[in-house]
């Protein structure tokens, strides 16, 4: 068995890292989704399932990594929504929930990355720092947290360590502060994009991508309660239906596949090859506070776009928009809101690789070069190559007469 104190030894800061309680914004954002009326035909590839052991790939081990952390955090945070507590939620300082199941998540992510790839320089930039943690009126908190990390790597079977202490979580979580930038590798998580959705039973996804030189070059998107059917317009009932959750996974230059998290053979996906914008749908954030419904009812019509929308959260919509069931989706924060790295580079990989593309309401390309948060022009546009000039047109239009901060 290992000490603790080599645990501890394995879990380090970056030198350059420090928290920065500023980083979290009360204000919410405002996001939009469209979707294809059309069904979802997956194509099976038979070469997926050996996909490192086929081609010597740049990025195998990160990869096979990365997909283990989010496949083991979504264990957790499966097992937590099943028996909510209302000791579980805590209030973070811009007063959105933050469950046991986040700060969880965070930590199985980071020990798992660095038991997996120990001898690479680990730099991370996650989403929650330990500040709320640490103080007094949060031990019930912290001790829940760390007994259920402990019994998820239990449970794996995969690591013989001692069982990590409050003080080991504590460290683990603030391994997540780095800055990111344009130099060396840096892992980016969402520990649990959707708190809101997860709380209500709800969709959610475990977010975690890699840059090399401020360029994303792969991701993992776990979504435990998303199907492996279509969610589009016409299958709303999927949503509702019992699943094992999705794995959408992607790395540069290799496509996107899907499996479930339970371990199903691989599906090579692919963004929809739609050019009308009459045949698409549109979804949206859940949360009415999330997402501009005016505006997103003037872009469809602008698009000439009829059918209803189908209502989800999280990144969730990124994968699902990567296999097909969509084919546009758009996001604008409030005023004064960030947008923060850690909120797409996971999903914009997947959606890339599947033939997508993504820019902000400019048109420019996504800069993920340039610390903890996007540098952008309003707000994101994510579709397929055909569609983006209709999309771009209707959404610059669209601001400009509802005077928001337009181009």
């Amino acid at each position: 068995m290992a000490s603790i104190t080599a645990v501890a030894r394995l879990v380090h800061i970056n030198p350059s890292s420090k928290l920065n309680p500023s980083l979290v914004s009360a204000t919410k954002p405002l996001f939009t989704f469209f979707s294809l009326k059309s069904s979802y035909s997956p194509i099976v590839s038979s070469s997926a399932a050996s996909l490192t052991s086929s081609r010597a790939m740049s990025y195998d081990k990160q990869l096979i990594a990365a997909k283990k952390a989010a496949s083991l955090a979504s264990l957790l945070c499966q097992n937590v929504q099943k028996g909510l507590l209302q000791s579980d939620v805590q209030s973070k300082s811009d007063k959105s929930p933050v469950t046991v199941a986040d700060y969880g998540s965070q930590v199985l992510v980071s020990f798992v990355l660095q038991q997996e790839l120990p001898s690479q320089a680990f730099s991370l930039v996650a989403e929650e720092d330990s500040g709320d943690l640490r103080k007094e009126d949060s031990q019930e908190t912290l001790q829940r947290i760390t007994k259920l990390v402990n019994d998820t790597i239990a449970s794996d079977g995969s690591y013989k360590v001692s069982p990590l202490s409050e003080s080991d979580v504590l460290t683990i979580i603030d391994c997540g502060t780095s800055e990111g930038g344009s130099n060396g590798q840096h892992w980016v998580l969402d520990p649990i994009d959707g708190t809101k959705g997860f709380l209500r039973g709800d969709q959610y996804a475990i977010a975690l991508g890699l840059l090399d030189e401020g360029k994303v070059v792969l991701g993992v998107l776990a979504c435990p309660n998303l199907p492996l059917e279509s969610i589009n317009n016409k299958n709303q009932n999927a949503l509702t239906k019992s699943s094992s959750g999705c794995l959408f996974y992607a790395q540069l230059s290799c496509g996107t596949y899907m499996e479930s998290l339970s371990g199903s053979p691989p599906v090579k996906v692919h963004v929809s090859d739609t050019e009308n914008p009459e045949e698409a749908s549109f979804f949206e954030s859940y949360e009415a506070a999330h997402s501009s419904h005016s505006l997103s009812g003037s872009i469809a019509n602008k698009l000439g776009v009829k059918a209803p929308p189908v209502r989800i959260d999280s990144q969730a919509k990124y994968g699902a928009l990567s296999r097909g069931d969509g084919a546009i989706y758009l996001r604008f924060p409030n005023k004064g809101y960030r947008e923060k790295i850690w909120d797409h580079a996971a999903g914009y990989i997947v959606v890339a690789e599947a033939g997508g593309v993504a820019s902000d309401a400019s048109g420019k390309p996504l800069d993920f070069s340039k610390g903890r948060y996007l540098d952008l022009d309003t707000g994101i546009i994510v579709t397929n190559r055909k569609l983006m000039p209709a999309v771009l047109k209707a959404v610059q239009d669209s601001l400009k007469e509802q005077a928001l901060p337009s181009l």
